[in-house]
């Protein structure tokens, strides 16, 4: 049971388990995130949506957002391994200024890239009702 909390953990085992469990669901929502857009560019580009009436300044406009949401989920990939990278030297630290300085780019971080998956949530919102009015016109 690796979630759990033993009595015989420090503060800071606790706090570097809560940092790793947080790295992992960031991996895996960028992973998410990039097979998504891979699917979301065939669908958009498939032979079904040509045939279908539907709006192709939408259409269009979401492919050209589809190209900005893999470059900035890229770019944030490429960013959590940096992050992943410097904060490997939290374990170096001796003092609590220095867990500090960790802690607090863990929590900007966090609050960075949390907001890059909340943009990102609208953006596969108006995806997935673009096509579920194209597939409900073809109804």
């Amino acid at each position: 049971m690796k979630d759990l909390i033993y009595k015989h953990e420090t503060v800071d085992d606790i706090q570097m388990k809560f940092m790793d469990k947080d790295i992992e669901l960031w991996k895996e929502d960028i992973s998410i995130i990039r097979i998504e857009i891979l699917f979301f560019k065939r669908m958009l580009y498939s032979s079904i949506f040509k045939d279908l009436e539907s709006d192709q300044q939408k259409k269009e406009d979401l492919i050209k957002d589809l190209e900005k949401v893999k470059e900035i989920n890229e770019s944030y990939q490429d960013k959590l391994i940096d992050f992943i990278n410097k904060l490997d030297n939290i374990k170096e630290c001796d003092d609590v200024q220095c867990e500090t300085f960790y802690l607090n780019n863990h929590t900007k971080f966090r609050n960075d890239i949390e907001s890059h998956f909340s943009a990102y949530r609208f953006y596969k919102t108006n995806v997935i009702l673009f096509f579920d009015n194209c597939l409900e016109d073809r109804m």
